[in-house]
């Protein structure tokens, strides 16, 4: 018999091929989403995952290789996922030497990487999608120093200059941590972010958004990257330039400035487009990939 577990097995499964990433039987588990594509209120085991995916009914509907499960057809999805993974972790090695660079800019509370990157499934092309939380009431300055830091280091994104530089589309305050793309992309995106840096701020923010356990019920403080989180120390240094910055004149325009570039930028009328100039929220999404995906996947589910 078919259950609702084996729907939401079969769901995650395609929702993750349409994002070309097999999963195991642990990535089933913490990744779980409902199979129409709505709030998941049932947590499950990972014990009954496993089980599960022994079922005639799961093993007639699902394929796998070494360990990872994905939609019959696409087995050529390990081998490519296996080589992304190793090359992602070059790239995931870079951007967190850049972002021990990063944590220093002044205002800077948290830094994560999001994206394929987050998920080590970046491409040899990928640029490096991150994250940023300034303090409260300095989203603009902070924005634009940091801006001009990469761009001076030859790090920023712009143009056709896209491989291994850092995308600045996401900046929140530490007093708006909450996403406000509540879909099932949004609770993907920020699931699997992998911080780098401000693990205080990160556990506010993981409260802040339990909305996520809606479409993720597994979703915790627990999936934590340890492994690739910097040290909470930023010293005298960040310290004494947020001293220095607080000093200057002009700020009132900066922010007038930036505002008048966001307003005339042609991405922001985009249909469909994501962007948010406010004190508490930078977001420049001119074409979300959430609506593609979830239609795609729609599309490939077979019940």
């Amino acid at each position: 018999m078919v259950t609702n577990l084996h729907k939401n097995i079969i769901a995650t499964v395609t929702y993750y091929d349409v994002l070309d990433f097999p999963l195991t039987p642990y990535e089933l588990w913490r990744f779980l989403i409902s199979y129409d594509g709505t709030a998941l209120t049932d947590r499950a085991l990972l014990r009954d995952v496993i089980c599960a995916l022994e079922t005639p009914e799961l093993q007639k509907q699902l394929a796998s290789v070494d360990g990872f499960f994905f939609l019959p057809g696409r087995g050529r999805l390990v081998e490519e996922r296996i080589e992304r993974e190793k090359l992602s972790a070059r790239k995931l090695s870079q951007m967190k030497r850049l972002a021990g660079w990063m944590k220093h800019v002044p205002f800077v509370r948290m830094i994560g990487a999001t994206g394929s990157l987050s998920l080590k499934h970046g491409t040899k092309e990928s640029d490096w999608d991150m994250f940023i939380v300034f303090e409260k009431g300095r989203i603009w300055l902070g924005r634009f120093i940091m801006t001009a830091f990469l761009h001076a280091l030859g790090k920023r994104r712009h143009g056709k200059l896209i491989r291994d530089r850092a995308c600045l589309n996401y900046f929140i305050t530490t007093d708006r941590l909450e996403i406000m793309n509540k879909d099932l992309y949004g609770a993907h995106e920020y699931q699997s972010m992998r911080l780098l840096f401000g693990k205080k701020v990160y556990k506010q923010f993981v409260l802040a958004n339990q909305w996520i356990r809606e479409f993720k019920p597994h979703y915790t403080v627990s999936n934590l990257g340890e492994r690739f989180t910097l040290s909470e120390s930023v010293g005298w240094l960040q310290a004494t330039l947020e001293k220095l910055v607080a000093l200057l004149p002009g700020e009132n325009k900066l922010i007038a400035w930036q505002r008048r570039k966001i307003a005339h930028n042609p991405n922001t009328d985009l249909p469909g487009s994501h962007i948010e100039a406010s004190d508490q929220a930078l977001v420049f999404l001119p074409k979300p990939r959430g609506p593609k995906v979830f239609s795609e996947f729609k599309k490939r589910l077979t019940f």
